[in-house]
């Protein structure tokens, strides 16, 4: 199952790299979500940079005909790896995430790009379950999930970048 998010901030790639990367932002994301428990480190993968999170959904995120296959929360790991950036400013990662317990992946790339003034943030995941009979159902469970963050990280992004938290 293909998921495409993509935001604009009113900033530079520089900043908004900086912002994305920073562990404070990132749990405020988390606090902001309230999830029942997360973890973000954020360190270097030879030249680039990794920010690995750890998180763990609330239990109305979770369909209840899902939870049989699932479990009451979803228990999620991805890591981002940061490669360096362009002329320009812009960068790109790959994403590399997986549930734990569940054959689930979530693969893919995000990019922050100049555009105009400010900056785009795109994300191009790809969620693939390996459970037959109901890997589609379990796809969207996740793919939804990891919508939630995104979109919870963009609303923080912009308090933050304009100096609201």
């Amino acid at each position: 199952m293909q998921l495409t998010l993509a935001t604009s901030y009113d900033a530079s790639p520089e900043e908004v790299f900086a912002m994305i990367t920073d562990i404070t932002f990132q749990e405020q994301v988390f606090e902001r979500l309230r999830v029942p428990s997360y973890d973000v480190v954020v360190g270097d993968a030879g030249e680039d940079l990794a920010v690995r999170f750890h998180w763990q959904t609330q239990p109305a995120d979770v369909p209840v005909v899902a939870r049989r296959f699932v479990g009451n929360t979803l228990e999620l790991a991805q890591v981002k790896v940061w490669h360096r950036p362009d002329v320009d400013g812009a960068r790109e990662a790959d994403v590399d995430g997986e549930v734990t317990g569940v054959p689930v992946k979530v693969t893919g790339t995000t990019r922050i790009v100049p555009a105009g003034r400010g900056t785009t943030q795109a994300f191009d995941l790809h969620v693939t379950a390996s459970v037959p009979m109901v890997g589609k159902g379990i796809e969207q469970v996740v793919a939804d999930a990891v919508r939630v963050r995104l979109e919870k990280k963009f609303e923080v992004a912009r308090a933050w970048l304009s100096g609201s938290l």
